[in-house]
């Protein structure tokens, strides 16, 4: 192998270290980051480093295999098979696509989420007297519409298609061009584990991040507008 190769060769395992070596010494608001990132905006880039770090101290088997894409998408049906369950079927059949595009532009919101840290504390953990938690207080601002859908639709069992339809793409065009930001303040916890003289941070819920804000959401936005009365 000449010189300049075996130049090139080093400097590349040397970058691959101190990478590695970035992953490993992450602060408890870095770990907090790339939960959020990963789990609230479905950032595979996230996932990857997330994993990464994880599985320097837990090792493969606590990694998430998820393609975050993929999970969005399985969401983004759920969701639409839950509303269109309140319809019949020939007008759910028919609508399908605008409820799909409804929940694409709400889950959209997220992805446009900002986070701050408000502050962090470190405790001994009720559960292990030998094992410190880490709460982190954050603060999420998302936008949603400023204004009210103006249809109304009174009763969702004899509702048609076109009245659906209507409604629908009301809403997402207020989702897509949501202009009020909102905050929702809470905290997180991050359990520490040590290993070889390291500190490392670790949740084993992390989706209880996308769960509250989607509940925050919900109550500021969707509930406020959802007006089908049955």
């Amino acid at each position: 192998m000449g010189w300049t190769k075996k130049v090139l060769l080093l400097l590349v395992l040397l970058c691959g270290l101190n990478i590695e070596a970035q992953i490993t010494v992450l602060k408890p608001d870095k770990v907090f980051g790339l939960y959020f990132d990963t789990f609230v905006k479905h950032d595979n880039k996230a996932l990857t480093t997330l994993n990464q770090y994880l599985k320097n101290f837990m090792g493969a088997e606590a990694i998430y295999n998820t393609d975050r894409n993929e999970t969005y998408e399985q969401e983004v049906t759920g969701f639409t098979n839950l509303f269109l369950s309140e319809f019949s079927e020939s007008v759910g059949n028919e609508c399908r696509q605008q409820v799909r595009d409804y929940f694409v532009a709400l889950f959209d919101r997220f992805k446009t989420a900002t986070y701050s840290i408000k502050n962090m504390e470190t405790m001994r953990n009720d559960y292990s007297q030998s094992q410190d938690v880490s709460e982190v207080y954050y603060e999420v601002k998302i936008k949603i519409p400023s204004e009210e859908s103006a249809f109304v639709l009174k009763d969702s069992k004899n509702i048609t298609a076109k009245q659906l339809k209507s409604y629908l793409k009301d809403l997402t065009h207020k989702l897509a061009n949501a202009n009020k930001e909102i905050s929702f303040s809470d905290k997180f916890l991050l359990y520490q584990i040590y290993k070889e003289e390291g500190t490392y941070y670790w949740n084993g819920g992390p989706q209880e991040l996308l769960w509250k804000l989607n509940n925050f959401y919900f109550k500021n936005f969707n509930a406020r507008n959802n007006k089908i009365k049955n």
